[in-house]
């Protein structure tokens, strides 16, 4: 049998330890790389941290301007919808690492996975706004058992009213979400002027409480953001969460329907996009109106951001004009 005398034992030894402080410092790297890529928004001290996050809200914009597009222009499948986004984010892609390859950052963007899909339901000629069946009704309900998918995002985006004409008070027009379980609802009536010295006025119930915001304008339509809580640009506390939490359809439960009231009291167009629905009366496809079209309702990507110093990777949920989980 060998013997090792102390100095040999001593070099065992300091190798040993050698060897455990490299996996150890290994396992912190790889520790800390899983912090930088699932925390990075909490870690602006981290050079270059900004720049990504920065980029990473261009990107998300980006993407969600071609989900727009897409399903404005390239909606007569869920193939040629899917075709059109794939593009856009190949373009994101290109123009985003174009603008930081000089700089020694790498930028890399895909779509993960196919879409998900809903329906676009849109009028888009200046008119009043009711059903559009042979004899149009005022009072007419728009979608039934529009479903959130569980995870607390809401099944309706993007809905966008520009009135030329508003009704007058006493006479408002009324949207209604309409919960299928215990039937809650979120109710939002508008009426108001527009054109010099106008106001636009917007009213939100709740399961729990009133809110109503005023907005003068002057320009000849009034501008209604419904789901990004904003009357002619300018925050709507009534639709915003807060105190008050008036956010679309918030507090009517996972499932519910979507309805008009009065509709021939105000002119103009306007456009929604919804998840998982039923339809509720028989609408035409483009370009009658109102009309609905199979529609992109969010999409994923992945987006990494590597420099020499610092590797972020995230997937991105774009879903354009939703608002936040109610």
């Amino acid at each position: 049998m060998a013997h090792l005398n102390d100095d040999e034992r001593g070099q065992i030894i300091l190798i040993a330890a050698l060897a455990l402080a490299v996996t150890f410092i290994g396992l912190a790297l790889v520790v800390n790389s899983a912090i930088y890529t699932q925390n990075l928004a909490s870690r602006g001290e981290v050079a270059g941290s900004n720049d990504a996050l920065e980029m990473r809200a261009m990107v998300e914009a980006n993407i969600g301007q071609g989900i727009v597009a897409a399903n404005r222009y390239n909606y007569s499948t869920q193939s040629a919808l899917e075709t059109s986004v794939r593009e856009s984010v190949r373009t994101t892609s290109t123009q985003t690492e174009r603008q930081r390859v000089t700089s020694g950052t790498l930028v890399n963007v895909t779509l993960a996975g196919s879409p998900t899909y809903g329906t676009r339901i849109a009028q888009t000629n200046m008119s009043l706004f009711e059903s559009g069946e042979a004899t149009p009704s005022a009072n007419w309900t728009v979608r039934e058992r529009v479903t959130r998918p569980g995870d607390g995002t809401n099944a309706t985006r993007r809905f966008v009213i520009n009135a030329t004409q508003l009704p007058s008070s006493g006479s408002e027009f009324v949207v209604t979400t309409n919960g299928t379980g215990g039937n809650p609802k979120w109710m939002m009536r508008i009426w108001g002027d527009v054109g010099p010295s106008g106001t636009v006025n917007v009213e939100v119930d709740t399961p729990s409480g009133t809110q109503t915001c005023a907005v003068p304008i002057e320009e000849p339509y009034a501008h209604i953001d419904v789901t990004g809580g904003t009357v002619q640009g300018e925050p709507c506390l009534a639709l915003q969460g807060g105190s008050f939490d008036g956010r679309f359809a918030h507090g009517v439960g996972d499932e519910y329907n979507i309805t008009y009231e009065s509709g021939d009291q105000i002119k103009g167009n306007y456009s929604m996009v919804v998840r998982d629905s039923t339809p509720a009366n028989t609408l035409d496809t483009a370009p009658a109106s109102p009309f609905s079209t199979t529609a992109v309702y969010n999409a994923t990507v992945r987006y990494r951001y590597d420099t020499s110093n610092l590797r972020y990777e995230a997937k991105i949920r774009v879903a354009p004009g939703e608002p936040d989980a109610s």
